[in-house]
């Protein structure tokens, strides 16, 4: 594996695994809700495991390389987490998640020339 980071080692590897699997179920769990016009109660834990783990992803990406927070892969996370943020908007629910979804669901499959890309540098960088 190339780079520093987390992902070297099993262990955090293993944790960046659980953590993208918990995101994965609570975000459905929640986004399904949202659409449903499900209560916030309903909602809270599946909202809160689903902020924990992704606050956890998002420590876990960043830690492969200094230069993340300026590359495809932190902005599309950032942007992802700003849409997320809509959420506090009255009447953004449904935009606003299926907006997160969609960039979330774009931005973990970029290709290696885009999800490196820094904007700073303007080249891909490791």
């Amino acid at each position: 594996m190339s780079g520093g980071g987390l992902a070297g080692s099993p262990g955090p590897r293993a944790l960046s695994i659980a953590a993208r699997t918990a995101h994965l179920l609570a975000t459905a769990v929640f986004l399904g809700g949202t659409w449903l016009a499900a209560g916030d109660p309903a909602l809270r834990a599946w909202w809160l495991l689903s902020a924990g783990s992704g606050a956890v992803l998002l420590l876990t990406e960043a830690s492969h390389s200094r230069h993340w927070v300026y590359q495809g892969r932190g902005l599309a996370t950032l942007l992802h987490v700003a849409l997320l943020g809509l959420l506090a908007v009255e009447g953004a629910g449904r935009a606003a998640t299926a907006a997160a979804l969609i960039v979330g669901a774009v931005g973990s499959h970029l290709p290696r020339s885009l999800r490196k890309w820094s904007f700073r540098h303007r080249r891909v960088v490791e």
